[in-house]
């Protein structure tokens, strides 16, 4: 009898579960409480809601960093609550889980997730290398392949057979808010959380030229100590996501000549294949085309591209 697939895609940010559609997309991040032993208190977006009201033995806890779990524990508690609302109890079907991981990950990181996986009580895991959840949509002969993600961006060159070449490197939307809120702090003398800079990213975020939007935020003075409002323009947020941005080609550029000389030409023809969270950053594929003369493409639904391609394999 044929298993029922789910896809799971457990990254720095956000956590996904695909079954023919998306399932379920929650933040990564568990408040769990330490007294006998560990118990969960809230997972995903449930845990976002207790800021500010936990007790003396509670604490916020992140479980899983630059693509790998950190916390084999706390990952499998806060993964058998996300399973519990998504997948039914069933007698006589049984469960398979699909998990996509980093390019990067080692042995021990790839045995972590493993681990965690079966904690949350299922035994049927698989574990595929991100890129290839892309290898339905691009040239069966060879394409290149970016996966924009939260903790890290996964690069690879795949084809029929397979990964060709591949590299994941941890600069991913995470950092790219850290450096969005390290430069409204120069810029503006305001200091913003993560979660408006994540904002920021997303609604005003451009790699166009001349891009004129303005965004209002809330944040604090460093001066004054006091609460104010700002007008952020994109253009002065650009710098920090151009430097990302070429710095993620960079490495595309190095990884593509590692590959066998005689296809080189052929997969640079092709162009890029782009997906994952950040995919849809305003002015991205002109940006990217123009920076390496190169077609570049992106996914009609970059969030869930590789889930949905995990589910087809």
């Amino acid at each position: 009898m044929s298993k029922l697939r789910y896809v799971l895609d457990m990254g720095f940010s956000n956590t996904s579960i695909y079954h023919k559609g998306l399932i379920l997309k929650e933040p990564s991040l568990a408040v769990i409480r330490k007294r006998s032993g560990l118990e969960l208190v809230a997972a995903g977006a449930e845990a976002y809601q207790l800021a500010g009201k936990l007790d003396e033995y509670s604490s916020f806890i992140p479980p899983v960093t630059d693509g790998g779990v950190v916390n084999v524990e706390i990952a499998a508690l806060m993964l058998r609550e996300f399973f519990s609302r998504v997948i039914p109890k069933r007698l006589f079907k049984g469960i398979e889980i699909y998990a996509a991981i980093s390019a990067g990950l080692s042995i021990a990181e790839r045995e972590a997730l493993e681990t965690a996986i079966n904690k949350a009580g299922y035994k049927d895991v698989t574990l595929v290398e991100s890129v290839l959840g892309l290898k339905h949509l691009v040239d069966k002969r060879g394409q290149t392949v970016i996966i924009f993600g939260g903790g890290t961006t996964e690069i690879g060159v795949i084809n029929e057979g397979g990964i060709i070449a591949a590299c994941s490197i941890n600069l991913g939307g995470h950092t790219l808010d850290e450096k969005i809120a390290e430069r409204v702090l120069d810029a503006y003398n305001l200091k913003i959380s993560l979660r408006t800079a994540e904002k920021l990213k997303k609604q005003l975020g451009s790699l166009y030229d001349n891009d004129t939007s303005v965004m209002e935020i809330v944040g604090r003075d460093i001066l004054s100590g006091s609460v104010r409002k700002e007008e952020i323009s994109a253009e002065s947020i650009k710098a920090p996501i151009t430097q990302s941005i070429k710095t993620i080609i960079e490495v595309t550029e190095s990884l593509i000549t590692t590959i066998p000389q005689h296809m080189i030409s052929e997969v640079t023809a092709r162009g890029i294949y782009v997906a994952g969270g950040g995919a849809d950053m305003r002015g991205l594929q002109d940006f990217m085309s123009r920076y390496l003369k190169i077609p570049v493409h992106c996914d009609k639904d970059p969030d869930t591209a590789v889930a949905r391609g995990l589910y087809l394999l």
